[in-house]
């Protein structure tokens, strides 16, 4: 009798190049809301589309000709003899060029682990600069650009989520807006799936630094010319410095689309129920 048992086939999915957050990162943060695909094609329509008004200059996420065609194949004059070196050439070549694409992409989304929460990498020098513009002109047009994508914050700077780094990084990122003229500023500090890093520590310490950037420096709470963009996601801290983060409903995409009449029609109307119903019950 011949054997009847089947044969256990094997499936092999073949495994996509992802990269992390990791220290050293400036870029974008964004939250979405549970379609992070989606929110995530969003993104790279909507910085491509500022990117191209901001900087007309730039090509895109095309790679410069010196890198493209350095280390692109062999040397015509050098031969190979072994078939075993042949191949670890190949494999170094195409190890760099991976990296060189990295570096010479204009936005490029790394993994966060984290649920709706959103970090696209950038090798821009002001991510603020590319946000301050798709803020502003929003909060103008009125016009909605994005149906996933929920706040955008630019990201000055990511580091280690401990609080000697937290403080070094930044102590180099107040320079340019603490250090001078003196403001008023306040911390929004955020965290998920880290249990290590104190809250309360934290803000305390960016505060004091802060004031001793410059002793006219104040804490306000209520209406901050500046506030200090604070987000742990795991192992690293996000940072920033942003302006008018109140103004600008927080930098929440959805809130600066909507007419601000019609707010102000509802909430006329809602006053106007409720003193109705105050009337009623006398």
């Amino acid at each position: 009798m011949g054997d009847t048992r089947k044969k256990k086939k094997f499936y092999f999915r073949k495994r996509r190049n992802k990269y992390f957050l990791e220290p050293g990162f400036r870029g974008f943060f964004c939250t979405c809301n549970f379609r992070e695909k989606d929110c995530v094609k969003e993104m790279y329509n909507l910085l491509n589309e500022y990117a191209g008004k901001l900087y007309p200059e730039l090509e895109g996420d095309q790679l410069p000709p010196s890198a493209a065609n350095e280390d692109n194949s062999l040397s015509e004059s050098e031969e190979e003899t072994d078939i075993g070196d042949l191949l670890r050439r190949e494999v170094e070549t195409m190890k760099k060029s991976s990296q060189k694409s990295l570096k010479h992409k204009r936005f490029q989304v790394v993994e966060t682990g984290t649920s709706n929460c959103i970090f696209i990498k950038t090798n821009l020098p002001s991510p603020e600069e590319l946000t301050t513009a798709i803020i502003q002109d929003l909060t103008k047009t009125k016009i909605q650009k994005t149906r996933h994508v929920l706040r955008l914050l630019p990201i000055m700077a990511t580091c280690k989520a401990n609080l000697p780094d937290i403080m070094e990084c930044a102590g180099k990122l107040f320079d340019k807006y603490f250090l001078k003229e003196a403001s008023t500023f306040a911390v929004i500090f955020n965290k998920r799936f880290n249990s290590s890093v104190s809250r309360d520590l934290i803000i305390k310490e960016l505060a004091d630094l802060i004031v001793l950037k410059n002793g006219n420096n104040k804490a306000d709470l209520k209406n901050p010319s500046l506030c200090i963009i604070v987000e742990i996601i795991k192992g690293i801290c996000l940072l920033s410095v942003v302006d008018n983060y109140f103004l600008y409903k927080k930098y929440n995409l959805h809130e600066l689309s909507k007419d601000d009449s019609s707010n102000d029609a509802e909430g006329t109307q809602a006053k106007k129920f409720k003193s109705e119903d105050e009337n009623d019950k006398k």
